[in-house]
């Protein structure tokens, strides 16, 4: 968490770190502070240090430091709607690596997902705490509360469907006591009935679960400007997945790093040009 204090073209921002210790650090009248806490900690922490909906903060008795009722809005994720097989045999996974970050893992459930890109449902963050930056904030995504992005899972869970009649996965059957050959989930199956739309609605709702593609929450043109600047604070940016309107097709990692590249080049070269 931190705050800020303005005195003659100055301002202390007081921090605290991962053991709770207190810190003030010292920010000239060219100075910025830029905040990197993510879709969640970012508008979190704007909301604990004062920067945020007014109504909203003084019914938390935090004190108004900029009133931005968008601060906590617009929070989206790509919902996800996936199923998992059990495997009866020995195979070779094929797990997915961004820019060599993530590590392969041994699996014996083959998982097949689909994913609504670019959701238009979003929702809000509202803080658990008025006062305590460890509190997990109340972040609510209303997945599908918007009829495009529904209909585009029952089309996309459909395809999972086509896919699972192929011949190709024939081998991942099991034969049963009967002698009917099936796929054996771990979890729930996808839905017997194709052609009733309502039946695939419901299978998309109750089995949505998360990509962690979290952002919104500080959004360019609705608390961010196009330099990253908190709107009415030329002395603060957000620079990070709260800012994105809508997020690339894939996971959003490189992105973040390269925004982080480009901020950091670009205000150097504004520093430079200001001497």
């Amino acid at each position: 968490m931190f705050e800020g204090e303005f005195c003659a073209g100055w301002y202390w921002v007081i921090y605290s770190d991962a053991n709770g210790k207190f810190h003030r650090a010292l920010v000239g009248d060219k100075g910025e502070i830029i905040l990197s806490a993510g879709a969640i900690g970012s508008p979190q922490l704007l909301l604990l240090s004062g920067v945020g909906s007014e109504s909203y903060l003084s019914s938390l008795n935090i004190p108004v430091i900029h009133s931005q009722p968008n601060v906590g809005e617009f929070m989206a994720d790509n919902p996800r709607n996936n199923i998992n097989l059990v495997i009866q045999f020995p195979f070779s996974p094929s797990p997915a690596q961004v820019v060599r970050i993530m590590t392969s893992t041994e699996v014996s459930i083959a998982t097949i997902a689909e994913k609504t890109t670019g959701p238009l449902s979003h929702g809000s963050l509202r803080l658990s705490s008025p006062k305590e930056a460890k509190a997990t904030p109340l972040v609510r995504f209303n997945y599908f509360s918007d009829p495009a992005d529904l209909s585009r899972c029952v089309k996309g869970v459909r395809k999972l469907g086509d896919m699972m009649n192929t011949n190709s996965m024939d081998r991942f059957k099991y034969t049963g006591f009967n002698g009917e050959r099936g796929f054996m989930f771990l979890g729930p199956a996808l839905p017997s009935n194709w052609s009733d739309d309502s039946s695939v609605e419901d299978y998309c709702r109750s089995t949505v679960t998360t990509f962690w593609h979290y952002h919104g929450g500080c959004l360019v043109g609705k608390v961010v400007d196009g330099d990253f600047r908190v709107m009415g604070i030329n002395s603060l940016r957000v620079v990070d997945g709260s800012t994105f309107i809508i997020l690339p097709g894939t996971n959003p990692q490189a992105t973040l790093m390269m925004l982080g590249r480009y901020m950091g080049l670009k205000m150097l070269r504004e520093r430079r040009e200001s001497q």
